[in-house]
């Protein structure tokens, strides 16, 4: 004979609906089969998972079972006069209740709901279990059966109770992931639409994310390639320098979120300076611990770099001119094509650098370029 669980119920099938509603935490696609299987524990006609707002009267299906678009339709369509919802104290998250305990049958029966609603459909009884209760809304599961099928009793009532804590724990699991997948995916959404290269890598180098800037970077190799499934320096001369700068970055404290990143410079025409920040810790899966991650940003493949709004100016009091000899020789512009581009001569530029030396206490242009995408490292 097959074990038996507390409720009387078939304990390997229980173990087996239990681990399916777990497993629909990370897939809303598998809960109209978690509902099917439990609509068969209960013996139930219908099985819904729903959500009721008590301010407006508007009434939901997220899932259910067996699936009819007309049902929930048409029970939206009641929601304001379904006589289950009539006081918002009813609904105690974890509690299980049947309809009758609500409102009697004899009362249901002279409702517009059970006329308009339950009764084409030969529906009279409910049993309903409270998921979560957030504000004037409620999270529930409700199973119906018809009349001729009589009452929820007392074995399906502790079975849904048993399961309830499943139901309420997956769902809240699923809304924490999707809270995550929705922020992630947003912020993700901004950087794609940045002009500079973005790069998210581990300690290894291996590509997390990158944006539509660094894959068109990567295509040209421009001071970075992938190679072998890892971020890697275009030049063999730097590549050392590069995996060893994103491996000590990864390693660092990551309480420690407002440290300074490092800054390398990457061979390429003009050359290429990365960014390497840490970028906190994501648990791996494979190893079943947190690994660091880095975010590598590519400066200096464009001269688009606004000396107005720059940072770094501000900070160091650089008069309107320096600003704009700053902004080009961080964008790997050289003296001429400077000077060209503000129409002064090159005494004038190296004059006007000599002055930023001095203001930022650097020795060269490219101490002045690491120290510029330290202090502005969000501009391009």
């Amino acid at each position: 004979m097959a074990s038996k669980d507390g409720h009387g119920g078939d304990a390997p099938a229980v173990r087996s609906l239990v681990w399916a509603i777990h497993s629909a935490s990370v897939s809303d696609t598998a809960w109209p089969d978690v509902l099917e299987r439990v609509r068969l524990h209960l013996d139930a006609c219908v099985v819904t998972l729903g959500h009721h707002q008590f301010t407006t009267g508007a009434d939901s299906a997220l899932f259910e079972s067996p699936g009819d678009l007309r049902f929930s339709q048409d029970i939206a369509a009641y929601s304001a006069r379904n006589p289950w919802f009539l006081s918002s104290e009813d609904y105690v998250p974890g509690r299980v209740m049947t309809g009758d305990e609500l409102i009697s049958h004899v009362d249901l029966r002279r409702t517009d709901f059970y006329r308009g609603f339950l009764q084409p459909r030969g529906l009279l009884h409910r049993l309903c279990g409270v998921v979560a209760k957030r504000a004037a809304g409620v999270h529930f599961v409700s199973a119906y059966r018809t009349e001729a099928q009589g009452a929820f009793g007392g074995r399906e009532r502790a079975e849904l109770e048993v399961l309830l804590d499943h139901i309420t724990l997956s769902l809240q699991s699923h809304w924490r992931w999707q809270e995550a997948d929705d922020l992630s995916r947003a912020l993700l959404s901004l950087s794609d639409h940045d002009s500079n290269p973005l790069i998210l890598v581990t300690a290894q180098g291996e590509p997390v994310y990158r944006n539509a800037a660094a894959e068109h970077l990567l295509d040209r190799r421009v001071g970075l390639r992938l190679e072998g499934g890892r971020l890697v320096a275009a030049s063999g001369a730097d590549q050392r320098m590069l995996a060893e700068t994103i491996a000590r970055v990864a390693r660092g404290d990551p309480a420690q979120s407002g440290a300074a990143p490092a800054v390398v410079t990457l061979a390429g025409s003009p050359p290429v300076v990365a960014v390497v920040r840490a970028a906190g810790q994501v648990f791996n899966r494979e190893v079943g611990e947190r690994l660091g991650l880095v975010m590598v940003a590519v400066r200096g493949t464009h001269a688009a770099h606004d000396p107005a709004q720059c940072v770094f100016a501000r900070q160091y009091e650089l008069t309107a001119a320096q600003s704009k000899v700053s902004a080009l020789v961080f964008a790997g512009q050289p003296l001429a094509a400077i000077a060209a581009s503000l129409n002064v001569s090159e005494n004038t530029v190296r004059s006007h650098l000599k002055q930023i030396f001095q203001k930022t206490d650097t020795h060269g242009q490219m101490d002045l370029v690491h120290l510029h995408a330290r202090v502005c490292p969000t501009l391009p």
